[in-house]
């Protein structure tokens, strides 16, 4: 049940409402004529019969705005009403251009700019806001020197304790007829909402995937029955409270992203009570405001691998994915987007390419979209092409048939069926092992003879890693074309360490930090080390870097760490070969002396010295002038004793 109720403060216009009423049909349940001090007890239980929308006027409205939540449509005094109004009181004071003042609640009074022009008087207007300040605007307005005051009850009482003669702002009827047009708007409006509310529930209600609508703070507004058995929780429990304390592993960032327009969507797998879940994210957009966003959560079933001898066996063989996209450090900034990326593509069981060294990026990577996907329960596979002859590659990839009563050799596609497998240097298979490669991929079955019972089918989702440039091969015809559109379209390029100077200073601060806990050391860095290792170009990434870091801790010796010492390291274990293959140091000299590089003269010196300076001794932008990698300046600067500013 719903309806109007009508609340007016006088005889006079509960009968004109009465009349008015009968002359259309309307909403209104509810007609009284009320006090003040009755406002809002009347409003209360007006509102506890039903009623979802009231009409009143002055401060009888005020109040019910003040202590409910139920739509007030005011009684607005019209231009006409309040003309009428004037010219009584002119009469009473029967001055040529008497001062009147006017009194009224909130929004009560319609214009009165050209009053004054209109009827030749002073008008003075007082609007009544502040509950407890109400009496002292009325006082002070008998300081304004005003014949006559129009106004409520209060108003009056107030004129009459100050000896100014009142007049009650009646109503011709009009003011109740505008007020009850908006009020019958405002129900025909609460109608729909609660029609197309009912229908939004009844769709929430019957959808598969859970629904959860928040508003702009991020706190829950409307969940449906689906999203209560995802998180166990009712929604009246779940209502009011931000959605980041149900979906814990949602990114606030992200999450602030999309409510603040910056991101129209997003997509990402969580986990939830074992359950796995893909969480999409759209802001509600109302014209050009964001009025919240509304999260979509459907369940996947994940690979059934509840049999424990298929488990048991996975564990044995190695076929377990132990990382997680937690292992890379939330402070490699410059890892966030790729990991962004890459729970993205977990979502996918196409294949997908990663452009990468090996390192602990790489398997943190790969074995994270493996334990973030649908196929986390099924076996992850890790194999390398690189130095394997073209049999050696197909045995490798789709296994052997052996004749006569030896059992069929399965291949790392097979045994990673319902699983990932993560091929390692893709660019080194051969063309031949990349067609049959691209016909399992197709066709996800395995050819492994003449008969039909020989075809095996295949679900398993290929990550291809590779640190060379596929283009090129492409170019050169070492690569297969369908094979290389067919990895490239989901692409993942990790950079080199040397490319994210921000990542090089905290895991220098990591490890260093690290290898003094473990050995129980301290030691402080010379002003210029960190700069030197800052520049220094490692080719073998944070496995380098780590490592390098042990070393020094290792065998610095000195409470500092200088700089000619952190470069004479660097020159001993990357740049000198001290193996028993290597030419001695002496011979070495020998050599020099009979090279170029120990002239003063010598033109490549020259050369690179210039560009240094030109860069101020940057040596990415001078490798990038004279065409060579920073490592191979490196060595040129330490072979022609080049002293840097």
């Amino acid at each position: 049940m719903s309806g109007i109720a009508l609340f007016v403060p006088s005889d006079e216009m509960y009968e004109q409402a009465k009349g008015i009423l009968r002359e259309k049909d309307n909403h209104v349940t509810i007609v009284k004529r009320i006090r003040v001090e009755e406002a809002v007890t009347e409003a209360q239980k007006a509102i506890s019969e039903g009623v979802n929308i009231i009409i009143a006027r002055g401060r009888q409205a005020a109040e019910i705005r003040r202590h409910t939540n139920v739509a007030v449509a005011e009684i607005v005094m019209t231009a006409q009403e309040l003309g009428l109004l004037v010219i009584r009181a002119k009469s009473i004071v029967e001055k040529e251009c008497p001062r009147i003042g006017i009194f009224g609640w909130g929004d009560m009074l319609c214009d009165t700019t050209y009053f004054n022009q209109l009827y030749h008087i002073d008008l003075k207007r007082y609007i009544l806001k502040d509950f407890n300040e109400w009496r002292n605007t009325i006082e002070e307005a008998g300081k304004d020197g005003l014949d006559i005051i129009i106004g409520g009850q209060s108003a009056l009482d107030g004129a009459y304790q100050m000896g100014i003669p009142g007049l009650y702002m009646s109503s011709t009827g009009e003011a109740i007829r505008v007020a009850l047009k908006n009020a019958e708007s405002l129900y025909y409006m609460s109608e729909i909402e609660q029609h197309n509310y009912a229908q939004f529930s009844t769709v929430l209600d019957s959808a598969f995937n859970g629904i959860i609508k928040i508003s702009v703070a991020g706190k829950i507004l409307v969940m449906n029955r689906a999203m209560e058995q995802i998180l166990g929780c009712s929604s009246e429990r779940c209502v009011g409270k931000p959605v980041t304390s149900f979906l814990k592993d949602l990114e606030e960032t992200v999450l602030n992203q999309i409510l603040t327009g910056s991101l129209e969507n997003y997509s990402t797998f969580l986990t939830l009570l074992d359950q796995s879940i893909v969480v999409s994210m759209e802001p509600i957009v109302v014209g050009t405001r964001i009025d919240g966003a509304i999260i979509s959560c459907n369940r996947l079933k994940r690979l059934d691998m509840n049999d424990k001898d298929v488990m048991k066996e996975q564990y044995l063989r190695g076929y377990v994915a132990y990382g997680t996209f937690d292992d890379i450090s939330k402070n490699l900034k410059d890892m966030h987007k790729i990991v962004e990326l890459a729970k993205l593509y977990a979502q996918s069981s196409s294949p997908m390419l990663i452009e990468a060294i090996s390192g602990p990026e790489l398997e943190a990577i790969t074995q994270g979209i493996h334990n973030y996907s649908m196929r986390k329960n099924g076996p992850f596979i890790v194999i390398n092409m690189a130095g394997l002859t073209e049999d050696q590659q197909t045995r490798t990839l789709f296994g052997s048939k052996r004749e006569g009563q030896g059992e069929d050799e399965p291949g790392a596609l097979a045994q990673a069926n319902h699983g990932t497998l993560v091929i390692q240097s893709i660019d080194k298979l051969t063309l031949q092992a990349q067609y049959n490669l691209i016909r399992a991929i197709r066709t996800k079955r395995l050819i492994r003879g003449n008969r039909i019972e020989d075809t095996l089918m295949i679900d398993t989702r290929i990550i291809a890693c590779t640190a060379k440039n596929l283009t090129q091969l492409r170019s050169e015809f070492k690569f297969r074309s369908d094979l290389y559109f067919t990895l490239k379209s989901l692409r993942l390029k990790i950079p080199n360490l040397k490319d994210r100077r921000e990542d090089v200073e905290y895991l220098l601060d990591l490890y260093t930090r690290k290898y003094m806990e473990q050995y129980s050391r301290y030691h402080v860095m010379a002003p210029g080390v960190k700069q030197v290792l800052l520049n220094y170009p490692w080719e073998g990434n944070s496995i380098q870097l780590e490592a390098f870091c042990e070393r020094m801790i290792l065998t610095v010796g000195k409470r500092t760490i200088t700089e000619a010492y952190v470069r004479d390291l660097l020159d001993e274990l990357y740049h000198r070969d001290t193996s028993i293959y290597a030419v001695s140091l002496e011979e070495e000299e020998k050599m020099e002396q009979w090279s170029p590089a120990g002239t003063a003269e010598n033109p490549e010196r020259t050369l690179i010295k210039s560009i240094l300076n030109k860069y101020n001794g940057n040596r990415t932008l001078t490798a990038r002038e004279l065409n060579i990698s920073t490592t191979t300046l490196w060595r040129k600067i330490k072979k022609l004793e080049i002293i840097e500013k």
